[in-house]
């Protein structure tokens, strides 16, 4: 596992969409004409970001290590561990896959990619989003949404722009701040506001920096009364989520492993598993040994 630091994470790096063809090599005279090779996968996305236990899979239940800098294709799926991260960047676009994910990339004529468990953050800010899919509903717009996959519910949240959620109980338009559920066998639910972002005042860490060794438990705290929450870790240098945690409450317990500055920042999360606007930074510097 690499420091934060030494990622590259430019939006430059992530991988073109490539339509990827081979020419049928030459037979001998001899020789009978030779069929056309396969046709290679379509390279979709970029894997810019692998922390902890992410597996890509090629298809027939065979699963291996995802890695940095490696292409996500078409056909193959990505799933992420309990405690896991993963980001996939497109040239106009990324998502970020949280805990206990799983998606797939549909080998279908319209690119797309469905997600089958977990919590995506979709970041779209200058063109519409790939077209994002559950059994429940299909998600597309330009912005920055929430998007959450529990039981046979997908939970919407549109933090920045604007968003469609088509069902099969019609389509709801999302400006920010607004949110529906979409749930199996029941009409589409209406566009409803968020729950409001965690006071600033509440967060420890905040403002002043708290400083902690590499890998020792770090407690953060926040108030409020939500239903639940969900912690995120960044570098202060750039917006790539490191950790991501869901919690029933405050506090929680994280241990970060890298050395460096970094922010956190916590949002909540409403009965219908809507989620609100992240609160203020909080942060933390990261040491290798603890100064005396």
């Amino acid at each position: 596992m690499r420091r934060p630091s030494s990622r590259a994470l430019a939006a430059g790096s992530a991988l073109a969409v490539l339509a990827l063809s081979a020419a049928p090599s030459r037979a001998g005279r001899a020789a009978a004409p030779a069929g056309p090779p396969a046709p290679s996968p379509l390279a979709l996305a970029r894997i810019a970001v692998v922390e902890r236990r992410v597996e890509v899979s090629p298809g027939a239940g065979r699963w291996q290590a995802a890695v940095e800098g490696a292409p996500l294709r078409v056909g193959e799926a990505l799933r992420t561990g309990p405690e896991a991260v993963a980001r996939l960047e497109l040239p106009w676009m990324s998502l970020t896959i949280g805990p206990s994910g799983a998606l797939r990339v549909p080998d279908a004529n319209v690119l797309a990619v469905s997600l089958e468990a977990g919590r995506v953050v979709v970041e779209a800010p200058g063109r519409d989003a790939l077209k994002l899919l559950t059994t429940e509903a299909e998600v597309r717009g330009r912005g920055r949404a929430v998007v959450r996959r529990a039981g046979a519910a997908t939970a919407v949240s549109c933090l920045a722009g604007r968003f469609f959620v088509a069902s099969a109980g019609g389509v709801v338009t999302l400006a920010a701040g607004q949110g529906t559920v979409a749930r199996a066998g029941r009409p589409l639910a209406p566009a409803a506001p968020l729950p409001p972002r965690p006071p600033a005042e509440g967060l420890w860490p905040g403002r002043d920096p708290f400083y902690v060794t590499a890998g020792a438990p770090l407690e953060l705290r926040w108030t409020g009364e939500a239903a639940a929450y969900s912690v995120e870790v960044l570098p202060v240098a750039d917006d790539v989520v490191l950790l991501q945690r869901d919690a029933a409450r405050s506090p929680i317990v994280v241990a970060l492993p890298w050395e460096g500055a970094f922010r956190w920042r916590v949002s909540a999360r409403d009965a219908r598993g809507l989620e609100g606007p992240a609160s203020d930074d909080g942060l933390v510097a990261v040491e290798l040994t603890r100064p005396d």
